[in-house]
């Protein structure tokens, strides 16, 4: 169907999302609960750390106990500070200009010329999927060769190795944001939304949380497919009177929206990554650096460095692949129609703090 907005015509998908699609959700859905369980690769890591002779075990166990959580914690902080200028140097390789997407997405469907990110959504979910799986084993052999590198030397190259790792995993959910039709780079809300997935997907089983991350894995676990050809006719606002996802949905827009607003008058536009980033490793960066302690082994490290990495990549682009698409296909249609209307978008709207868990959502 053809739609004549100003100057250029939208040759929208019909039906807006396809049989295709709308059994993806529940596919997206089981892929989730199964992340939960231990990968290959993760599991291959530990049985490699096992072939570690004794002998250099007990020489790295002397080398931990003379590094404490606090002082790793510390350096790695200051190389966050000092270093981020470097950081964005390592990480460029993992991060997609936008171009190139958008370049990308054109080869992948012929119904529309696609000439910026918020056109993505008049794409089928599927052949977007297709782009971000070809991205996976570069961000994959980068991690591995970067966990290598800094494995290598052992407790010398450790704080770098935890803050670039972590920055790398961090600039790889942000692209597959973009892929999506999310513009993480221009849209400091997008941003924070971004940040809270790269968390969420290091610990995607935690129970708790803050409020973005609590609504993240909310709209992971169900597979709402009946609703979405009803939801948001026009605007977000009808969309949270719905309930179930759709309320979710718009919450979090809304609350990234608020958190973001606060952040730009603390740091300003141009400093606002950095900022985001300082914080989002604040509050994982405890936990990171002692678990990258046991791999620090001269040597050794730079093979169980490697595989540790490209372990926690490989959950890290599971995780986003996996949310990103499912809010893809259900925001599908609202975006389409704010695309059309040429109106910008209203999501800071009036909700429940609290979502009542009890709304029928269709599992």
């Amino acid at each position: 169907m053809e739609v004549r907005m100003s100057s250029k015509n939208y040759n929208t998908p019909n039906p807006l999302l396809n049989k295709k699609e709308l059994a993806s959700l529940e596919d997206l859905t089981e892929r989730y609960n199964k992340l939960l369980e231990p990968g290959i690769i993760s599991k291959t890591g530990s049985r490699v750390a096992k072939l570690i002779p004794q002998r250099v075990r007990d020489i790295s166990k002397s080398a931990q106990e003379s590094i404490t959580q606090r002082e790793l914690f510390k350096q790695c902080m200051k190389v966050v500070s000092e270093g981020f200028v470097t950081l964005e140097k390592y990480a460029s390789k993992t991060t997609v200009r936008e171009e190139t997407i958008i370049s990308e997405v054109n080869e992948a469907t012929k119904l529309n010329e696609i000439t910026s990110l918020d056109e993505i959504c008049l794409v089928r979910g599927y052949n977007v999927s297709k782009l971000v799986e070809s991205r996976k084993l570069g961000n994959m052999l980068l991690a591995l060769g970067e966990g290598g590198a800094t494995g290598y030397f052992g407790f010398v190259g450790l704080p770098f190795n935890i803050v670039l790792s972590t920055f790398i995993y961090y600039r790889a959910v942000q692209s597959i944001a973009m892929y999506y039709g999310y513009d993480t780079k221009n849209d400091p809300s997008e941003l924070m939304i971004a940040s809270e997935v790269f968390m969420n997907a290091l610990n995607p089983d935690k129970k708790g949380g803050d409020e973005i991350g609590g609504i993240i894995g909310k709209i992971l676990v169900f597979s709402e497919t009946t609703a979405i050809k009803q939801t948001a006719k026009k605007t977000w606002t009808e969309m949270a009177s719905r309930g179930g996802v759709g309320l979710l949905l718009t919450q979090m827009r809304a609350l990234a929206n608020r958190s973001a607003q606060k952040a730009l008058e603390k740091v300003g536009e141009k400093g606002l990554e950095e900022s985001v980033f300082r914080s989002v490793f604040e509050q994982i960066g405890r936990k990171l650096s002692m678990r990258t302690i046991s791999k620090a082994v001269p040597v050794f490290g730079a093979i169980v460095g490697g595989l540790f990495d490209t372990a926690i990549m490989n959950k890290v682009l599971e995780y986003a692949g996996i949310f990103y698409n499912k809010r893809f296909l259900l925001e599908k249609e609202v975006r389409i129609n704010t695309l059309i209307s040429g109106e910008p978008e209203i999501i800071d709207v009036d909700f429940e703090e609290n979502v009542d868990d009890s709304n029928p959502v269709s599992e």
